[in-house]
């Protein structure tokens, strides 16, 4: 790799995020800034204007002083590749936890919801949840066209090296359909990101599917670099629009989580809170209920996930 690509891909992916810190008090509902539950006319009104521009004040100038360290110093220091971007991180969500504690005065408190159950039917899945597993009927038939034509996929590789991809996208797949049934029955049934979520994360399983197989057939096809992750990266990206979306859309009333359980506007503790996930107040999607103790359980899921992977490794 050159030295102009070396710095080019961590460039743009420092500024990627520095422009996504940038635009994150838009991302949430028009009512929540920097995770506080405010007037409507909140974001217009001088106070609103001032703590929108104090954050991206704060992150625009790490973000200059750490664009310009990867330019200048990342062929000879390497870490400010990764340091940079962490800087940045840091600065804007240190900036986002004072602008929580400042606007806290202007807050209104949103009131309780109570859900009543009005059916004795049990609450069913979207029909397109289901989806979310046919990656892995696609996965194994790309195991069986590897097997059938072994000789001219297994020449100087391992059975880890053309079955791995393959193991790590049907494990990966399994946890995101997990993921998918702990976030709709977990969460409120009125909160309508449910359903776009479990599509979300439907989408992300065929990416693993089209992705991962792809690296493991290269070797009969020698399909480009660029045509793999391409779809990756567009598929992501939709997603990400999506949900930034839909968790903007007028939802008629307010959050109805307490104020006063919000952690900086980040972190979500409610004892006598039943669910899970809860809608996030700094961004788009979900966020955990920590003083639940399912929700450790959904934290730990990825290292179950990694365990698993690498003993089905070993054993190959």
């Amino acid at each position: 790799m050159s030295v102009s690509m070396m710095v080019l891909m961590p460039l743009v992916a420092h500024l990627l995020m520095s422009l996504a810190m940038f635009a994150l008090p838009h991302v949430t509902r028009r009512e929540i800034l920097f995770g506080v539950v405010l007037p409507a006319d909140f974001r217009s009104r001088p106070e609103g204007r001032k703590a929108i521009r104090e954050f991206r004040f704060a992150v625009l100038i790490p973000a200059i002083a750490g664009a310009l360290a990867i330019t200048l110093l990342g062929p000879r220091f390497i870490p400010v590749f990764l340091l940079a971007p962490m800087a940045m991180m840091l600065a804007a969500w240190i900036t986002f936890v004072l602008q929580n504690r400042k606007l806290r005065a202007f807050a209104v408190q949103p009131q309780p919801v109570r859900e009543l159950e009005l059916s004795t039917q049990p609450e069913r899945l979207p029909w397109f949840a289901w989806l979310g597993l046919a990656p892995l009927v696609f996965l194994a038939a790309i195991a069986v066209f590897l097997y059938a034509n072994s000789d001219g996929v297994s020449a100087n590789r391992s059975a880890r090296e053309v079955y791995g991809p393959l193991i790590i996208a049907g494990a990966m797949t399994l946890w995101l359909f997990g993921f998918a049934l702990a976030t709709w029955y977990g969460s409120r049934r009125s909160e309508p990101l449910r359903r776009p979520a479990v599509g979300v994360f439907v989408a992300f399983a065929w990416m693993l599917a089209l992705l991962m197989p792809g690296m493991a057939i290269q070797p009969l096809v020698n399909l480009p670099a660029a045509m793999l992750v391409a779809p990756a990266m567009l598929i992501i990206l939709f997603c990400v629009i999506y949900m930034i979306k839909k968790s903007r859309d007028s939802r008629g009333p307010l959050d109805p989580t307490p104020n006063e359980c919000w952690k900086g506007g980040i972190l979500y503790y409610n004892r006598n809170d039943p669910v899970i996930f809860v809608g996030r107040r700094d961004g788009a999607g979900f966020t955990l209920n920590l003083a639940n103790p399912w929700s450790w359980a959904v934290l730990a899921s990825p290292l179950v996930l990694m365990a698993s992977a690498s003993l089905v490794f070993l054993l190959l």
